[in-house]
């Protein structure tokens, strides 16, 4: 286990996390006592005692829970004292603190407490994640305002996410238990079922994670085996005829519970919400171990495998002036399309293969010092037989089947070691590591593209099927990376009020077309007022992979050397018994990319995103949970070539936009109500401005029933998404448009032993 020093109440809660079960402890109790850091293998009883030491309190552990009093409860009559307790049940303990995490990894700085951490951060729970029935990455951010979606996973041919207005890059933007995954047409593609929660750092996170766009870094949390064990299946069912099956098995074994084990499996089959053609069929499987070699030194393997193919899918919409094929001169947009509708042809088809495995060692070399040494290795390979769709303002429109093998791979070893001393009155954090990787992404030399035909949106073609089969040959466009990286820092802690974080990333980036270095550095400061309150300053540089001119420009596959981003960040983070809530202020500045009127791609001038963050996780009263976020932004093109596109929005960002997500439970009833509303304000749809999409906002219900069938804790879920059966255009980076997901039920039962 990895948790930070922090107050106890929040250590006790990331423990009852962790193990599976409701830990009691009376706030009173709690006040004023500051939990040490927790690294490496060991009992819950363990753990307990380690961060128990010195507080006068003594914890009792049986297989139901656990509960916290004072060490000495006898009176002098030898009676015991009354001590009050305060406990939920295991799994709605999540739900009762409205989803909120203690800490988080932060990339090289290691495990915080988010309130200690001077960068915006979000962490979705798995709680959360079962709860609003996710099933892809898509589906999980939902009630994070900060991040919105440029495609729907179904109807789209992958996944796309943009942070504060940027567009996250497919190679180096997200990892898995920190460590690189690389996209192909979009994010990588991992099941959510086989996660523990999702990580999302809201801005640039160049020092703490390396090469990166500076949007954000999404960070996928496997599930690894539990301290407690672990027995369920789960069966859902959709509204248009998909089934879905996920087993969940995990426990510790052996002498002393050394060896630990955890097993997830899925299976999803049927018709999708496209009709006449939208069908999908996922398998993945994943399996995690652990072995405490000694107390102090663990070693953990993990391994993912998935295949998922989507019928009926296209990649993206380009709005243009005659809805002819291959034109991408953008115009105005065509009036929204229902996502059920089908727009794709039947035959047209993304089918996906990938694997991942990892293994670390993690060493408590001495107590306040740890080491991690850790690899991972990606694959995925991909035969897509997708459409590309171009239409005009009346909703003419041509389809163009693209057919194209492709493969990506990536290799990530990494050394973090971090531990601490006093100089003095000062405390000095230190974290400092070593990070080499290996990316390759490439396409067949076998290539097919067919025109399929012309239509109009409101009633889709049915074209004949051309028949394009490409195989793999090698010899297609390829673009392999190598990045290697050497990182340190030290967080000063003056007395309890003030921290200063330093640090810094030497940056070694080598491809086809170049061989460069940079360091990017990060300053940031702390202060905590009171005990509940902090507040933050940070300045930190990201570095990026230049961008790749795209197949369709007049400058196909040119690559432009590496980008450096800046960002200034100020915020106030707040954290009590039943609520938590933070609010940053932030300016960000990148390289401006896109496509001439010439038809030529380019990386020329500036894009600055600079706009206001809010958000907030509250236990409001005894049967109320809320979870609110907005963001407020400002995106503007500067210092483009001869200034045509200074002062205009920045293509795809929009101005405002707002996600809610809230549940009451009825009162002496195990039954629960959801809710879920999102806003999207208007997005400027070319660089000039002169066209937009509108806004749009959906609403989700929901709710879930608690009992027991055959000894079994049973929950059964139902969610509507879009309830309004809304219609909406997502818009997939810069001019490229998806449909939006329209109303989806679904119907499911989880059973755990």
């Amino acid at each position: 286990m990895s948790i930070p020093s922090q107050p106890l109440g929040a250590t006790i809660d990331a423990l009852a996390r962790q193990a599976g079960i409701g830990i009691g402890l009376d706030s009173r109790l709690n006040a004023g006592h500051v939990a040490p850091a927790l690294q490496g293998s060991m009992t819950l009883g363990q753990a307990l005692a380690r961060v128990l030491e010195g507080s006068g309190l003594e914890a009792l552990v049986n297989a139901n829970g656990a509960w916290i009093r004072r060490a000495n409860v006898s009176g002098e009559d030898g009676t015991l004292a009354a001590v009050t307790v305060t406990a939920h049940r295991p799994l709605d303990g999540a739900a009762a603190q409205a989803y909120r995490a203690a800490s988080s990894s932060v990339g090289a700085l290691g495990t915080k407490a988010l309130r200690d951490t001077p960068f915006s951060l979000n962490v979705i729970t798995r709680e959360l994640l079962e709860n609003q029935q996710a099933h892809s990455l898509l589906d999980a951010v939902r009630s994070d305002a900060a991040v919105a979606q440029g495609s729907n996973y179904t109807n789209g041919a992958g996944e796309v996410l943009s942070v504060r207005g940027l567009l996250l890059g497919y190679r180096n933007n997200y990892k898995l238990d920190g460590q690189d995954l690389i996209g192909f047409l979009g994010a990588p593609q991992v099941p959510v079922e086989h996660l523990e929660s999702i990580e999302i750092l809201r801005g640039a996170g160049g020092f703490l994670h390396g090469f990166g766009t500076p949007g954000g870094i999404v960070n996928l949390v496997s599930k690894r085996p539990p301290q407690a064990q672990v027995r369920s299946i789960t069966i859902e069912a959709t509204g248009r005829g998909a089934a879905l099956v996920h087993g969940d098995i995990g426990g510790r074994l052996g002498e002393d519970e050394r060896f630990g084990y955890r097993v997830n499996a899925v299976e999803e089959q049927g018709n999708t919400y496209v009709k006449d053609g939208g069908h999908i069929k996922r398998r993945s499987a994943s399996v995690a171990l652990d072995w405490r070699i000694t107390p102090d030194v663990v070693w953990s393997v993990d391994a993912l495998a998935q295949q998922r193919r989507v019928d009926a899918v296209y990649y993206q919409l380009v709005p243009n002036g005659n809805g002819r094929a291959a034109n991408y001169a953008i115009a105005a947009a065509p009036a929204a399309v229902d996502g059920s509708t089908r727009l794709a042809s039947p035959f047209t088809y993304s089918d996906a293969r990938s694997t991942s495995f990892g293994t670390s060692l993690a060493w408590h070399i001495a107590p306040g010092w740890d080491a991690r040494l850790s690899h991972r290795d990606w694959k995925q390979d991909m035969q897509s037989n997708h459409s590309f769709l171009f239409a005009n303002a009346a909703g003419v429109y041509s389809e163009q089947q693209i057919s194209l093998p492709a493969r990506v791979r990536s290799q990530q070893s990494q050394l973090l070691v971090t531990g601490g001393f006093d100089i003095g009155r000062v405390r000095h954090d230190i974290a400092w590591g070593v990070s080499a990787s290996h990316i390759r992404a490439q396409e067949s030399n076998d290539f097919g593209s067919q025109v399929l035909g012309t239509a109009a949106l409101a009633t889709p073609g049915d074209f004949v099927d051309p028949g394009l089969t490409t195989h793999w040959i090698e010899g297609g466009w390829a673009f392999p990376e190598r990045q290697r990286s050497l990182f340190a820092s030290d967080t000063l802690h003056f007395g309890e009020q003030w921290d200063l974080i330093l640090g810094a990333r030497h940056n070694r980036y080598i491809s086809n077309s170049y061989d460069k270095s940079a360091v990017t550095p990060t300053l940031a400061a702390v202060f905590r007022p009171a005990p509940w309150l902090s507040a933050y300053g940070s300045y930190i540089e990201a570095l990026e992979q230049g961008s790749t001119a795209p197949r369709t420009a007049a400058n196909a596959y040119e690559v432009f050397p590496p980008i450096k981003s800046r960002q200034y960040e100020f915020g106030l983070k707040a954290e009590q018994v039943d609520w938590s809530a933070s609010a940053a202020v932030f300016r960000t500045t990148q390289a401006l990319t896109y496509t001439t009127s010439a038809g030529r791609y380019s990386q020329d001038g500036e894009a600055r995103y600079q706009g206001v963050e809010l958000s907030g996780k509250a236990r409001l009263a005894r049967s109320w949970t809320l979870l609110a976020s907005g963001v407020f932004l400002d995106a503007q093109n500067t210092a483009t070539s001869l200034g045509q596109y200074d002062g205009r929005r920045t293509p795809g960002a929009s101005k405002r936009q707002f996600a809610t997500y809230a549940e009451y439970e009825l009162p002496g009833m195990p039954l629960t109500l959801t809710g879920g509303w999102r806003h999207v304000s208007a997005r400027a749809l070319d660089m000039a401005n002169n066209w937009s999409l509108p806004g749009y906002a959906t609403f989700d219900l929901g709710a879930r029933y608690v009992t027991r069938t055959a000894g079994a804790r049973t929950t059964l879920r139902l969610n509507v998404e879009n309830l309004g059966d809304k219609a909406y255009w997502l818009m997939a980076g810069s001019n490229r448009l998806v449909q939006g997901a329209p109303r989806t039920v679904k119907l499911g039962a989880q059973f755990e032993f």
